[in-house]
């Protein structure tokens, strides 16, 4: 009698297990966690009426923590207009970057991708995706004819939770698998 008890118990046991993992199992094959960053910017000659008169720059340094493994990353750029207008949302440029490695977005490179002329005043969110986490932080400087005001801001991180059948999951798997 106890002995069919056990035996049981661990089929009960077994069965539970299974069903606790087999939709996790499941899910993992249809989900993927990917992070992603929100980095403001403010690039070129200041609008009057917009904010104060001057001239503004934006660095987002963008690291790779991992000490041994590549990564790869792409980035998008969401424009800011005002009066509560939303922007578009520009392009999907990817790129590797290897283990311990750091680079940087700048002004230079948010006007080239998103079409506009240098020195234009500019606004809004470099979006960055990764399949692992970074380290992202972005350097804000604005004067006349030097430096008046110099920021620094670590961009926190959010980890999502996506169908791999997303546009972002598809882009940053695909760039991984041409590495």
């Amino acid at each position: 009698m106890v002995r069919s008890l056990l035996k049981l118990s661990l089929l009960v046991s077994i069965v539970l297990l299974i069903s606790i993992t087999t939709p996790l199992t499941a899910r993992a094959q249809t989900q993927r966690s990917i992070f992603t960053y929100a980095a403001k910017f403010v690039c070129g000659k200041g609008n009057e009426k917009l904010v104060s008169p001057g001239q503004y720059f934006t660095n987002i340094n963008v690291h790779n923590p991992s000490p041994f493994k590549r990564t790869v990353y792409i980035k998008r750029f969401a424009i800011a207009f005002p009066e509560e207008r939303p922007g578009p949302l520009l392009g999907v440029f990817g790129a590797p970057l290897d283990p311990d490695l750091a680079m940087t977005i700048d002004c230079n490179n948010i006007y080239k991708h998103t079409q506009t002329p240098p020195g234009s005043f500019l606004e809004g969110f470099a979006l960055i995706y990764s399949l692992t986490e970074l380290d992202v932080v972005s350097v804000y400087t604005a004067g006349h004819t030097e430096v008046e005001a110099f920021h620094t801001e670590r961009v926190p991180v959010r980890r999502l939770v996506l169908p791999i059948t997303t546009g972002v999951v598809r882009d940053l798997m695909r760039q991984q698998h041409q590495e």
